[in-house]
């Protein structure tokens, strides 16, 4: 979405392009959300595989700010798909906002990636 269809609603209107992505919104909507329970609860089997019986330290340490990074990933996600008023400024900024998510994602696969490592 982020580097395909955002630049190329350029040609549309602005009416158009707001009703275009309420409408990717709402089908993205099941997507994501069912991506973000899977992500969640593989977190959850990996921390008490692999980290549960760990004592602190750094791995500890990467492993809360995978956290904290999932649910700034999740809250950014929310903001988009939901369609509350609150969310308005949010997704008025939308590519904006999906380029930091995209960001965090990547930040997440690599701590994820430098985890499975140690």
């Amino acid at each position: 979405m982020l580097l395909i269809l955002i630049p190329s609603l350029g040609v549309l209107s602005a009416d158009q392009r707001e009703a275009l992505a309420r409408a990717l919104a709402s089908r993205f909507r099941l997507i994501t959300w069912s991506a973000v329970a899977l992500l969640l609860l593989s977190g959850l089997y990996n921390v008490r595989r692999f980290y549960w019986e760990e004592p602190g330290g750094a791995a500890w340490d990467y492993l809360i700010l995978k956290v904290l990074l999932s649910f700034l990933l999740f809250g950014i996600v929310l903001g988009i798909t939901i369609p509350f008023r609150l969310f308005e400024p949010l997704r008025a900024r939308r590519r904006m906002w999906l380029l930091v998510a995209f960001i965090i994602g990547v930040v997440i696969v690599l701590i994820s990636a430098y985890l499975r490592r140690g």
